[in-house]
């Protein structure tokens, strides 16, 4: 009897949906896209009717870290689906204060192994990239949505690498290469230094990469993605947006041997389609 095949979907910015076998495992699923100065200045709450629309099915939410372009969302996609959803302390403690049930939030922590239906998932230290933004620390005791971003506080990241199927996917969240695990697929973020990308790509060896959170998070969903301003640096132009078709040619000018996707917003793809298409 064939296996069932192993779909996949980019959710926008960070977010990932796997599905095999009627079974669904979402990363950092985070749609409402508030604007800049909603975020900045104001409180934010997550839009259930476009969480529903996007994600009506969901047995799994697995959090990085609980920065609101991460975690925002996967409030209502596990009390409209009934998924468990798993992460840091801190995760866990902004699920319950956004009203998930107890019974569908879950500790995980580096060096955990998890079965979840078939997905097999090994728990792994991260390292999130330098922001300007709401310093490390522990959630509020008394956080009530809607929130603000300040109130969305990291306490650890995480990275996840998932063996489905015979493959061996990593979703990498830190910005020390040398520690990542080898993997057939590396979705990851595509904001680093050529130099981060050299160490990772000659430690990991993937068939394929995914970039993720190159695109406008300000933007709502609807509007047409444009990629985000790159940092302001001594060089000409000072300030550009990234582009991940610049990024592709990168990584095979490093790794030639290295297949890149950039996904469509939504399209769902057939992993060893993909990989069968690039050998």
């Amino acid at each position: 009897m064939t296996e069932p095949s192993l779909q996949f979907r980019w959710l926008g910015v960070a977010g990932i949906e796997l599905t095999v076998g009627g079974c669904v495992l979402t990363v950092d699923p985070f749609f409402t896209r508030p604007s800049f100065w909603r975020v900045g200045c104001g409180r934010v709450m997550s839009e259930r009717a476009l969480a529903a629309a996007i994600v009506p099915r969901c047995d799994y939410v697995l959090i990085t870290h609980t920065h609101y372009d991460h975690a925002m969302d996967a409030p209502e996609v596990a009390r409209a689906t009934g998924a468990v959803v798993l992460g840091s302390p801190n995760t866990c403690d902004l699920m319950a204060a956004c009203g998930v049930p107890v019974g569908q939030i879950r500790l995980v922590s580096p060096g955990d192994r998890l079965s979840l239906g078939p997905f097999e998932v090994d728990v792994m230290d991260g390292q999130h990239m330098r922001w300007v933004g709401p310093g490390p620390g522990k959630l509020a005791r008394d956080l009530r949505p809607p929130l603000r971003l300040h109130d969305y506080r990291l306490d650890v990241c995480l990275s996840f690498l998932i063996r489905i199927a015979g493959r061996r996917l990593l979703v990498w969240h830190s910005i020390f290469p040398k520690l990542a695990p080898p993997a057939d697929v590396l979705f990851l973020g595509a904001l680093e230094s050529r130099k981060h990308y050299v160490h990772l790509l000659r430690e990991m060896h993937p068939r394929l990469v995914v970039p993720l959170h190159w695109d406008n998070f300000f933007r709502p969903f609807g509007r047409p993605i444009r990629p985000l301003i790159c940092p302001a640096r001594w060089a000409w132009p000072s300030i550009r947006r990234h582009d991940p078709a610049r990024f592709a040619r990168m990584v095979r000018e490093i790794a030639p041997d290295v297949q890149v996707l950039v996904p469509e917003l939504l399209s769902r793809y057939d992993l060893e389609q993909v990989l069968t298409d690039f050998p």
